[in-house]
């Protein structure tokens, strides 16, 4: 609830007795397994292989993304000097060929919290079927630029939903101590993704990539086998739905009784409000302050320089002259990051990662900046291996923290009810910026330039000022108490709370 704590502060709820208010279902304490009432709540076993399945089948588009991200990077030899297709792009029709993804992103990322509030998590990634399906059959039989053109922008869109739908989704099906391994399987499906596609570009033809990647979609409809969300369920007044949602989850032995009866507690006055209309949640200052933080970090991710060498990668080691096969070294940095990134945030936590991986970024850049300015000039083949493996540990930083993070961190600093909407504006703009990032390298030739990894640096080093004093650590913490941690300057708490039902379950 909120609370008056200054003359200035928030419209406040009424007051609320100490007395815990039982939840819409629960007339009395609800008795905890092989316990009594008022006895306190007894730990239960908790399988987590039906979290497992879930949060792998609503992956599988994200993976698809992935591939359509690496597609561009990995097939423009193909189509611009092997004439893979029946006609010949220009360079800058290539550049739109590239740019209209993220753009396709950004323009489907704003329906889409309209999607998830009114047809929940799961509909709204099966619809994406559709776009996907469509994407990939215009791409594989495009007769024309346009036609190629028009595939990457519906795949742009699938992957721009998947943006929105998946990290939500992933944050209301875990458990709070699982919760940031599940939501960094977003960013490793995108980047399985993107080797893919760069090592079948190694061993096949563009034409047989493209049968095979259409091909993989026939696993698009296993994505039905995974749950809705219990909260989608509890929202919408179907009780019985959200247990057996909870059992698939957390094991058929599973009491879902008091993770129900906090998700069904009688909602605050400031809550109802925003359900009622997420605009109005905006009124609130804490509300504000996550969006704001949760945008200034997703902005700066796309501009710390990962998409130069997602799009242009190739380029870069063709500047460095080596063979394009040892690009398999830039994957290796990425799998190690990620890796590292999936088995720390849950023990680590967010914010260390964070501020490593950004100081990461920054020390690395300005190494290849003085690299591409001095040491280029001696032509000497160590010191292009030398680079690429500072380019390796470039992305393996990027990986092991800001580039998984980001979406974890935009549904965990947005209290539930103003997920749907607050992540769609979080993701519209991180997908604009990274049109307007791709526009602006396709127009100029500074892939090897000096100055470019100098203003990654600078970019890095907000991004580790924001880390260090603006975002909170929310491992462990429920949404109520990440909520708390959003004060001002260092995240010092205030006294308005904004109390939320979501991530109750801590197993």
């Amino acid at each position: 609830m909120w609370k008056w704590g200054t003359r200035d502060a928030e419209p406040v709820d009424p007051p609320q007795s100490s007395t815990k208010t039982p939840g819409r279902l629960a007339k009395k304490p609800a008795e905890q397994p092989g316990g009594h009432p008022g006895t306190g709540p007894v730990r239960q076993n908790v399988s987590n292989v039906g979290l497992y399945k879930a949060t792998l089948y609503s992956n599988i588009g994200s993976f698809f993304f992935g591939i359509a991200v690496g597609w561009s990077g990995t097939a423009e030899r193909c189509v611009m000097e092997r004439h893979a297709y029946g006609f010949q792009p220009t360079p800058l029709q290539w550049n739109g060929v590239c740019i209209l993804l993220t753009l396709g992103a950004a323009l489907w990322c704003l329906p889409m919290g309209m999607m998830v509030r009114f047809c929940g998590c799961r509909r709204t990634i099966l619809i994406q079927l559709l776009p996907n399906v469509l994407g990939w059959l215009l791409t594989v039989f495009a007769q024309s630029v346009p036609m190629l053109c028009a595939g990457r922008f519906f795949l742009g869109m699938c992957g721009g939903a998947h943006c929105v739908v998946v990290p939500i989704y992933n944050a209301e099906i875990s458990t709070t101590k699982k919760r940031g391994a599940m939501g960094v399987i977003f960013e490793g499906a995108c980047i399985c993704g993107v080797i893919y596609s760069f090592a079948m570009s190694l061993f096949l033809e563009l034409r047989i990539i493209n049968f095979v990647n259409l091909g993989l979609l026939a696993l698009g409809p296993l994505q039905i086998l995974m749950p809705e969300s219990p909260a989608y369920y509890v929202d919408h007044d179907n009780i019985p739905r959200a247990e057996d949602s909870l059992r698939f989850l957390r094991g058929q032995q599973y009491d879902t009784r008091r993770e129900i009866d906090h998700l069904t507690r009688d909602p605050t006055d400031s809550e109802r409000e925003v359900r009622q209309g997420p605009l109005l949640g905006f009124t609130y200052k804490k509300v504000r302050r996550s969006l704001a933080r949760s945008l200034a970090v997703s902005m700066l991710q796309k501009l710390c320089g990962a998409l130069v060498f997602i799009f242009y990668g190739l380029n870069m080691l063709d500047c460095l002259k080596i063979a394009r096969e040892f690009g398999l070294i830039l994957c290796l940095g990425v799998v190690l990051g990620f890796l590292a990134c999936f088995f720390l945030v849950d023990r680590l936590g967010r914010r260390p990662l964070l501020i490593f991986s950004s100081a990461g970024i920054v020390f690395v850049s300005i190494f290849l900046g003085l690299y591409f300015k001095v040491w280029m000039t001696m032509d000497l083949t160590a010191m292009s291996w030398i680079a690429l493996f500072c380019i390796a540990l470039f992305v393996g930083c990027y990986t092991a923290g800001v580039g998984s993070l980001t979406w974890v961190l935009t549904a965990e600093l947005l209290v539930r009810p103003m997920r749907p909407l607050g992540c769609s504006i979080v993701c519209a703009s991180n997908w604009l910026t990274a049109f307007f990032v791709i526009c602006w390298f396709g127009s100029h030739d500074v892939k090897c330039q000096p100055y470019l990894f100098l203003l990654f640096a600078i970019i890095a080093s907000l991004i580790l000022l924001i880390a260090l004093i603006y975002i909170p650590e929310t491992k462990n913490l429920s949404s109520a108490k990440i909520q708390q941690r959003l004060g001002g300057f260092m995240n010092r708490p205030t006294v308005i709370t904004f109390t939320s039902s979501s991530d109750s379950s801590n197993a």
